[in-house]
């Protein structure tokens, strides 16, 4: 060990994520201090409730529920925000970094919405804010954009961002099973939330794309930008069709730039052939798959959920920021210069979709939803007719590239027909865009 004087932080938050960074920093407190130069010692635990962990050892640490007796201790040097939401942690950060105190966090509600307000205080106060756990756990795709990609102008990204949605449509898939039995199993095993809708709806995943859009693509978007839709009216049918198709559905955060049009941010469940590495993430694994122009296509994967992985990548951020804690700012880390960009409309996107639609089974049914994507400009790559009764068929229909508008205009030109009974699911096709 280098020297003897140490480096003082303060956790807000003991929930799982809390946990697991008090865990490695008691466990791995020689290995850590021995490999930082110093004693890297936990001051404060920030709970709202004392009495909650009162069984918790943390050894020297002082349980505290008053985030003042934080602030105005000169000795702490960083400041771990793990107590999510936007508030009071918008709160905690602002101040922890205008008191000259690093933070890092694994907040990405808090940071997508205020990043370029965390950034300016951090460069004006000469400290650093670090956020690689707020983006795909265990995964460190934050220092791979920012340093490992360094080189490339990135063209584009797709990621399964979402543990949760992932782990739910594996086992739809591998299970057999519907939507709400696989998702009370997920509560269960802890990997959905009581509330799982920021989850599901695809929200949590467009709040992480809205941070990858800055680290990858150095534009400053909100969530207004990005367009977003969940998994929730994804059926089992719909991942049977699909894998005779063959294709997996995922939930995929996308981001791309267009040359000649902008940039495009949106997240949705989407079709991807079984011959993509991405199709091959299973269960709460994360994933993302980055075009650069130098390198080509990368794939990072690896534990997207769960206090473990996540506690990993915070405590990875802490030895990083140490590192370089008594040496001058390399502000690798503070993307000030975020531009503001123009986004394209969700009906500019292109994209193969899928259709399954429940119609009369008489001749002609087939032929007029055929004409009716003909006369949208539409043309069909494959199709499947299932008996859904002895009145009825299953039509399950996959479209050659179109913009979201053309589709749009044929959707309600089909819904409009006498024979279709009911659209009963959308979903769109392929990762890649066609300018």
């Amino acid at each position: 060990m280098h020297s003897s004087t140490p480096i003082y932080i303060a956790l807000l938050g003991l929930g799982h994520v809390g946990q697991g960074v008090l865990r490695i920093l008691q466990d791995r407190f020689e290995p850590l201090s021995e490999r930082m130069g110093r004693p890297v010692i936990l001051r404060y635990v920030l709970v709202r409730d004392l009495s909650k962990y009162a069984k918790i050892h943390f050894n020297d640490a002082t349980l505290v529920s008053d985030f003042s007796i934080i602030l105005h201790d000169p000795d702490i040097s960083i400041v771990v925000e793990l107590i999510g939401g936007e508030f009071p942690a918008y709160d905690y950060i602002t101040t922890s970094l205008m008191n000259k105190k690093h933070v890092i966090t694994a907040n990405k509600e808090v940071m997508a919405k205020h990043q370029s307000e965390f950034f300016s205080l951090a460069k004006t106060h000469k400290v650093d804010i670090c956020f690689e756990a707020a983006v795909a756990g265990g995964i460190p795709i934050i220092r791979a954009l920012k340093v490992g990609f360094a080189a490339n102008k990135i063209n584009s990204l797709h990621g399964i961002l979402n543990g949760t949605t992932n782990y739910i449509l594996s086992k739809i898939q591998a299970d057999q099973l519907p939507f709400s039995e696989v998702l009370k199993e997920a509560q269960r095993l802890g990997l959905a939330e009581a509330d799982p809708s920021m989850d599901v709806s695809g929200l949590d995943a467009a709040y992480k794309l809205v941070l990858l859009a800055g680290v990858a693509f150095k534009r400053l978007i909100s969530l207004e930008d990005v367009y977003y839709e969940g998994i929730e009216d994804i059926s089992l049918e719909d991942i049977r069709f699909a894998q005779e198709l063959g294709y997996d559905i995922k939930l995929l955060a996308i981001g791309k730039h267009f040359e000649d049009k902008g940039y495009s941010f949106k997240v949705h469940p989407t079709l991807i052939p079984h011959s993509h590495s991405l199709c091959g993430i299973k269960d709460e694994s994360n994933a993302v798959f980055v075009y650069g122009d130098a390198v080509g296509e990368s794939l990072l994967a690896g534990k997207g959920a769960g206090g473990a992985p996540t506690a990993s990548a915070v405590v990875s951020d802490l030895i990083d920021l140490i590192f370089e804690i008594d040496q001058p700012r390399s502000l690798r880390n503070l993307d000030t210069e975020l531009i503001p960009c123009e986004c394209l409309a969700m009906d500019q996107s292109f994209s193969q979709f899928y259709l399954r639609l429940l119609v009369k089974d008489e001749a002609g049914s087939l032929e007029s939803v055929s004409r009716a994507l003909r006369d949208s400009n539409l043309s069909i790559s494959s199709v499947l007719q299932k008996e859904a009764s002895d009145t009825t068929a299953s039509l399950i229909i996959v479209t050659h590239t179109c913009f979201e508008s053309e589709f749009n205009t044929a959707k309600a030109a089909i819904e409009g027909l006498d024979c279709v009974l009911n659209l009963a699911s959308v979903i769109r096709v392929r990762l890649d865009e066609d300018d």
